[in-house]
């Protein structure tokens, strides 16, 4: 009788969840809750551990049947939001991400620092960067963004070290990665006008001994003037299905 009622799509996964797969579901609330615990049952019947289910525009009006029968939120992303039930007490639920990542690039030539500067009144002169996108490359995040913020067009050449700070104002924790990266041209031109008032070069004395700098960016030159980075490593020979996986390693 159960597998009757069954329409959902779904599928089970290698650690024995499920995933509904709703993306052509088009019935009632009626309709969405028969189905519902028709599979709630199934699931528990085949001791499944997880039920996981994503719901997209429209059909984030079934949230609250969801919830109603156990389901818990797990993420959100754009239109989408992702919730999960647990069918066995110690089943475990992997967590939603809790950290973004961020880049800023260490850009020195002929003895200047490319530097940037926000709107408000208190910004200092700091590293140029920002946030690194899904799916984007720590390289290539860097790059984009100083070009955006300065129109400095770089070669990446090494990531130099990180920081870590919590809590942010969305409550995860930052990873800020400080590369340094070879200038192809000198020429200013900013892109990113809403949050980047003024880009230029600046002397590297003046930057760590001028006053006008704060003390972590400062701190954060002084290191980056060492130059004991993390090059790329090739991957040419190295099999794996991630394709976007950067490794980074010594030189030292």
């Amino acid at each position: 009788m159960l597998n009757r009622l069954l329409v959902f799509h779904h599928t089970v996964d290698s650690f024995n969840c499920v995933t509904l797969d709703l993306e052509n579901f088009s019935g009632t609330e009626d309709q969405f809750l028969v189905e519902l615990v028709a599979i709630i049952e199934v699931s528990r019947v085949n001791s499944r551990k997880l039920i996981w289910v994503t719901l997209r525009d429209a059909l984030t009006r079934f949230i609250p049947i969801c919830l109603k029968h156990g389901f818990t939120f797990h993420s959100c992303r754009d239109s989408a939001t992702r919730l999960v039930l647990k069918l066995q007490e110690d089943a475990y639920v992997p967590f939603y991400p809790t950290h973004t990542v961020g880049v800023g690039g260490f850009v020195l030539c002929d003895g200047q620092l490319l530097c940037v500067q926000g709107h408000s009144a208190s910004s200092s002169p700091k590293l140029p960067g920002g946030t690194v996108d899904l799916g984007e490359k720590i390289a290539d995040a860097v790059i984009r963004e100083v070009y955006e913020e300065t129109g400095v067009s770089c070669e990446f050449s090494s990531v130099l070290g990180f920081s870590t700070r919590f809590p942010t104002a969305l409550g995860y924790t930052d990873i800020y990665f400080v590369c340094e990266l070879t200038a192809l041209n000198r020429d200013i031109s900013i892109t990113d006008t809403e949050e980047i008032k003024h880009a230029f070069w600046m002397d590297i004395d003046q930057y760590l001994n001028g006053g006008q700098v704060s003390a972590f960016n400062r701190h954060i030159a002084e290191m980056s003037m060492q130059r004991l980075g993390l090059t790329q490593v090739s991957q040419d020979s190295y099999k794996d299905p991630f394709a976007k996986q950067e490794i980074f390693w010594t030189n030292a």
